[in-house]
């Protein structure tokens, strides 16, 4: 492979339109349902697991700031 077709060295990839709203609708549907799976756990009346609430922060968060890098 020459310079130019590096992928460590390319700034972006070609993805379709389609491809990138079907991506972002794709995250926004797991953030919705992640969001709701810690609401319903730290709502319940039973003892809170800690470390599964974090879990879905974590995993919020990075679908969050992925969804930020996607171009509109």
């Amino acid at each position: 492979m020459t310079r130019a077709q590096s992928p460590a060295r390319c700034s972006h990839v070609n993805i379709s339109e389609l491809e990138t709203r079907h991506l972002r609708h794709r995250l926004e549907i797991e953030i919705t349902w992640l969001s709701r799976q810690m609401q319903e756990l730290q709502g319940a009346h039973e003892s809170i697991d800690l470390s599964l609430v974090q879990t879905y922060r974590e995993m919020i968060f990075s679908r969050r700031a992925l969804l930020g890098r996607i171009p509109r």
